[in-house]
């Protein structure tokens, strides 16, 4: 559901403006349950695009700080408080959402 909010959002590869095998990208690593579905931490790469940040992962960070400048500290200072999500209160935030935007 997250990752159809966000695609939907941008509608195409915030690099290459491709619209091709579009994905939801994180700046900062999902693993990070904090900012996991924080739309302010996701953008929609293509297939390749991502690929390649996926493995280039200082390009990653020099991308997102010359793109959207601020973003990417103020989610890693976010991701690092393990502040505790109420996945409830967000998966009923996200239904809504869809909703509203009719991705769903």
């Amino acid at each position: 559901l997250f990752s159809l909010i966000v695609r939907d959002r941008d509608g195409e590869c915030v690099r290459c403006d491709s619209a091709d095998f579009l994905q939801c990208a994180h700046l900062v690593s999902r693993s990070y349950k904090t900012t996991r579905c924080d739309l302010d931490n996701a953008v929609t790469l293509c297939r390749g695009c991502h690929v390649y940040f996926t493995h280039h992962p200082l390009e990653w960070v020099e991308f997102c700080d010359e793109t959207w400048p601020g973003r990417y500290d103020r989610q890693r200072r976010r991701a690092l408080s393990y502040e505790r999500v109420d996945w409830g209160d967000k998966r009923a935030e996200l239904t809504k959402l869809a909703k509203t935007a009719g991705v769903v």
